[in-house]
């Protein structure tokens, strides 16, 4: 049992690399056409198995990107990822390869639950067979840096074709309206999901899960926050933090729990689940995040109603 620290960014899909999952070359710029609450955002995420472990649909939205040699050959789990649209996935930049690297994202798995199981039942309730759907591009922030800071570490991806919403593949909504967009996040408790770094937790390895943190900026903090949250770790593990980031976390929870590139989301109230940041890597287990609210007006926002 650990403490877990997550760093966030603020929100700016302002992507300049477009890149075919085939060849490396640039492809026309798309912005996705965001459901409507109702449509998006909708979770059974009450519905909690063993503690941490998650229903089957709790939270459909929640994706896996999946690698494959350039040569072809079987696709494996290497990121996770969460779908916005019928058409568009959200990872985290660090996840995409660079052209002179020997894989390729290929694929995004929708729908999936128990990595290791051929079908997934919980009791005598079971879900429908995932889906790889194939990617057709996928867009880095303009001004992700890369190692060290991982500043900007957000990724859209164009799927091939679009997928259909079912009880257990629908997307998670964006806080696009301004209501949400203009509402502090600093101190409240989200959600990530996913399914874990093996290496960490081998003996959930394959299964789904959630994890509970909490969200703030270390430079507004004057004390020790109420929430279990670690900001002295923030000080120190991310000197450069930015006035546009934010670092999450709490105290005596298990790490790994979810994956880069995996959602940090929460249920508003109106109901529905609104994702807010991105999973990129931090210590203790490589966790770190970049949020979806931008307060930047020099930030092309490519995510937009």
């Amino acid at each position: 049992m650990g403490s877990v620290t997550l760093l966030l960014v603020l929100l700016g899909i302002a992507a300049v690399h477009s890149i075919p999952a085939s060849d490396g070359a640039r492809s026309r710029r798309d912005s996705p056409s965001l459901p409507e609450p109702g449509v998006c955002g909708l979770s059974l995420a009450d519905r909690i198995v063993g503690g941490t472990r998650t229903a089957i649909n709790a939270y459909p939205w929640a994706s896996l990107l999946m690698a494959q040699h350039k040569d072809g050959g079987q696709t494996i789990p290497f990121c996770g990822a969460s779908l916005i649209s019928d058409r568009f996935v959200l990872s985290a930049a660090h996840c995409f390869p660079e052209p002179s690297d020997s894989f390729i994202i290929a694929k995004v798995r929708l729908g999936e639950w128990d990595i290791l199981s051929k079908k997934d039942c919980e009791e005598d309730y079971c879900s429908d067979n995932p889906i790889d759907a194939t990617v057709e591009s996928f867009e880095i922030h303009k001004d992700y840096s890369g190692e060290p800071d991982f500043h900007n570490d957000i990724a859209l991806v164009k799927l091939a074709n679009p997928v259909t919403f079912t009880e257990f593949i629908s997307p998670v909504c964006l806080p696009a309206a301004e209501k949400f967009r203009t509402k502090s996040i600093s101190g409240r408790k989200f959600t990530a999901v996913g399914w874990g770094d093996i290496k960490y937790d081998a003996k959930n390895r394959g299964k789904f899960r959630k994890y509970d943190i909490h969200m703030f900026n270390w430079k507004r903090y004057k004390v020790e926050s109420t929430s279990g949250v670690g900001l002295e770790t923030c000080r120190t593990s991310y000197p450069n933090l930015k006035d546009t980031e934010m670092c999450a976390g709490k105290t005596g929870k298990d790490t790994c729990q979810g994956d880069s590139g995996g959602p940090l989301s929460i249920a508003e109230n109106d109901g529905y689940w609104y994702q807010y940041g991105v999973v990129s890597y931090g210590y203790g287990c490589g966790w770190r995040g970049s949020t979806m609210e931008t307060q930047d007006p020099h930030y092309d926002c490519r995510i937009h109603t």
